[in-house]
């Protein structure tokens, strides 16, 4: 069994590289984390094909192989400086160039690697350049199975976290994260649990009646409370805010408020019908947070079987 001095390491991280300041950002991002057992870098290329009818086949594939060749050598320079912005105790590394759809060659390592952290860089972004610029760490963000990282600042200390709990659920994987000493040192941290009472997509909360509200207080305080015990019972230091209103104005006014290095939170895997709500508030709080973001994922779903 895993004790307190014995923390579980983060075993591997995937880090998706490119030749933009957002992916070395990301590489340095791993300065802030406990040093990993195995760090996968990552350069996807796409090989462009010419279908003119009147260029000839021979002409197509010659161009088609001249471009692979020079995208091959720029991918290889790309993964080496990535391999020299890392801290010198990040575990073995290795460098990976693939010939895809980014988003897609990124999910299929991270399972095949069984990976534990995708690591990726993320600015914020406009609706049109989000779908331009965006979608990869938007997809990689929704549908990867394993822990998520998007650094959105120039990498400081994960000194001032804010974590944001939902329910029971999501708060025991952040506990279960939390447990295994992922960052260097050991970082303050905020609770945050937001009382819906104007949820954006079913606003409600001026139906309800006092009785139901003081209730949902009282639950939201005795969930921040057992977070915050356990965590200091885990050697943080924490503090917790339970707050009504519109999760997302909430969750934005408390960044803005306590100026986090990191946004930590829960992702569960929901249906459509189910992910409406909460994955409005992870959208929003991933786009518009001017911090970095690390979306947790149940410990369960992505464990080697």
């Amino acid at each position: 069994m895993e004790t307190q001095n014995a923390p579980v390491k983060c075993k591997t991280i995937l880090i998706p590289v490119d030749d933009s300041s957002q992916a070395e950002e990301a590489v340095q991002g791993v300065q802030a984390l406990s040093p990993p057992e195995r760090m996968l870098l990552l350069h996807t290329i796409s090989i462009p094909q010419l279908a003119y009818p009147g260029t000839g086949m021979s002409v197509g594939h010659d161009f088609s192989g001249a471009a692979e060749k020079a995208l091959r050598k720029e991918g290889a320079r790309i993964l080496e400086k990535a391999v020299s912005l890392l801290p010198p105790e990040c575990g073995k590394v290795s460098q990976h160039l693939e010939i895809g759809i980014p988003a897609s060659v990124i999910l299929a390592m991270a399972e095949h690697e069984s990976v534990d952290l995708i690591i990726m860089g993320s600015r914020g972004l406009g609706t049109i350049k989000e779908h331009l610029i965006g979608s990869v760490s938007h997809r990689i963000a929704t549908h990867a199975s394993c822990h998520v990282l998007l650094v959105k600042a120039p990498v400081v200390p994960f000194n001032n976290i804010l974590l944001l709990v939902e329910h029971p659920l999501d708060a025991g994987w952040a506990i279960e994260f939390l447990s295994q000493k992922p960052f260097r040192g050991t970082p303050h941290v905020t609770v945050l649990h937001v009382i819906p009472f104007a949820q954006p997509v079913l606003p409600m909360g001026a139906l309800l009646p006092d009785s139901w509200k003081k209730e949902l207080q009282e639950g939201g305080a005795r969930l921040t409370k057992d977070v915050t015990d356990k965590l200091s019972g885990l050697g943080y230091s924490v503090e917790s805010i339970v707050e009504p209103g519109a999760p997302s104005s909430v969750i934005q006014r408390q960044i803005s408020r306590l100026q986090p290095q990191l946004v930590l939170m829960g992702t569960p895997g929901r249906s459509p019908l189910q992910r409406l709500a909460h994955g409005s508030v992870s959208h929003a709080t991933i786009h518009h947070s001017p911090c970095s973001v690390l979306l947790i994922r149940d410990p369960i779903s992505h464990a080697p079987a």
